[in-house]
């Protein structure tokens, strides 16, 4: 399975809303994330994936280094990728700066 297909299923489990997360899917998590490390980490394609969660989590005010620490050792070894994340995040954080200006929530 790929990231981008486990962080689907994730997405679809919590607009389930549910508070519990099913024994099979956190086995596939931890199951990617030790390919992900036997790997040497996330390649270009999986950040790429779920580059967009880590930002928006940045920009709730979240820890994603935390959350998400192999991604963000990947995005510090990888222009290319840090690059694409910053260029997000900038767009996330304008697109709020305005909808607080505008007084939406």
């Amino acid at each position: 399975m790929s990231i981008k297909d486990f962080a689907d299923r994730i997405r679809a489990l919590f607009h389930r809303q549910t508070s519990e997360i099913p024994d099979q899917v956190i086995r596939e998590l931890i199951h990617s994330l030790e390919e992900a490390d036997e790997q040497g980490g996330f390649s270009c394609e999986d950040v790429f994936a779920v580059v967009d969660q880590y930002a928006e989590i940045e920009v709730r005010g979240d820890d994603a280094a935390r959350l998400m620490p192999l991604l963000r050792e990947h995005l510090d070894g990888c222009h290319d990728c840090c690059e694409e994340y910053e260029a997000l995040l900038d767009i996330l954080e304008h697109s709020e700066s305005q909808m607080k200006h505008q007084g939406l929530p």
